[in-house]
């Protein structure tokens, strides 16, 4: 590929992580230094056990892989509300660059829209994502630092629980690592490499106020994350159908231009059952380590299943009937798929 295996490894990490610049520009404002220096230490079982599970096996069905060999009852249940969030995901985003945070609307916004689905699926078809990642890298680590910034004058040691909880949920699409795997180790460190980086960027860059533009250029960022997203479906859905890339680029483009009719109801309701589903998925992974790993390790995989139970619990919309119903019927529905796929071929 020309470029040296670790090197895209690293790459395809760093830019898992919400998109670096992402974080910078759209959410760091929100959070002072303690509070990102705790949401870092609160994330880390879940980057370690990642990283654990990278170790033991580490191919193209990343996660799904390691549930397979080990808890393989969990299996298609993780695989079903997995590929639902994350399909999900690659057209919401694309809407959310559009609409949220480049603010545009009309002609301008739809032309924009089709063109940024285009570029992925020419990337997509073209194998390139990895070799794209390395260079939107390099893009967003000149941007991510604070040259000429100002620094901020707000008390950057106060700490608010539910602030650190939400910000470490942000890291949460680091989880997409293994779907780069090749069935080999090396490059295995990146994502030990990118979390610390990443980290020490974002807590560098907590100490200034981020620039408008910023925020405008981190939706490059966005888009790099949707690559990423793209690549691991791709790469997990290839275990089962050579065509599925082709299946997976004819529904991403259908949903996008689906989303074109009203793009900010289309946002709402993608993103809550998206959201949902992640939780879960990740929640079942988590569940299926603490039941396969040593008893030294069990705590860390505790920590990241009340983690990410707490992320589970803010998804649900308490106060909207309908989204809530929503993301009910989505847990019932995808959650009877495998019991009914087993009805109907087992027995």
């Amino acid at each position: 590929m020309g470029v040296n295996r670790k090197l895209l490894v690293f790459s395809f990490s760093f830019s898992s992580i919400g998109g670096p610049l992402a974080l910078v520009g759209q959410f760091l404002e929100n959070v002072n230094t303690l509070e990102v220096a705790v949401s870092l230490l609160v994330f880390a079982p879940i980057t370690f056990l990642t990283y654990y599970s990278m170790n033991k096996i580490w191919d193209k069905g990343g996660l799904y892989d390691y549930i397979v060999k080990f808890n393989p009852k969990l299996s298609n249940y993780f695989l079903y509300f997995w590929v639902f969030s994350y399909f999900l995901y690659l057209s919401y985003t694309v809407d959310y660059i559009v609409y949220y945070i480049l603010n545009l609307d009309g002609l301008t916004a739809i032309l924009l829209t089709i063109g940024i689905a285009g570029f992925i699926i020419i990337i997509t078809i073209l194998d390139r994502e990895l070799e794209f990642l390395f260079a939107s890298m390099i893009l967003q680590i000149l941007f991510i630092l604070p040259i000429n910034w100002h620094l901020k004058f707000a008390n950057p040691y106060e700490l608010n629980i539910a602030n650190t909880l939400t910000t470490s949920l942000l890291y949460i699409c680091i989880t997409l690592t293994p779907f780069v795997g090749n069935g080999s180790k090396e490059g295995i460190n990146g994502i030990i490499f990118a979390y610390l980086i990443t980290g020490a960027i974002l807590l560098l860059d907590s100490f200034f106020n981020v620039p408008k533009v910023i925020y405008l250029i981190s939706s490059f960022s966005t888009f790099s994350l949707i690559i990423v997203e793209f690549y691991s479906l791709k790469s997990v859905l290839s275990r089962f159908s050579f065509k599925s890339k082709n299946y997976l680029i004819l529904g991403f483009l259908g949903f996008t231009l689906a989303s074109l009719i009203n793009p900010s109801m289309y946002y709402v309701y993608t993103i809550v059952p998206s959201l949902t589903a992640l939780y879960v998925s990740l929640m079942i992974f988590f569940i299926s380590m603490i039941l396969s790993i040593r008893n030294l390790l069990k705590p860390l995989g505790f920590i990241s299943l009340g983690l990410l139970a707490y992320g589970f619990y803010t998804s649900l919309q308490l106060s909207s009937y309908y989204l809530l119903l929503e993301q009910i019927l989505t847990i019932i529905i995808i959650g009877l798929i495998p019991v009914v796929k087993n009805r109907l071929f087992y027995y």
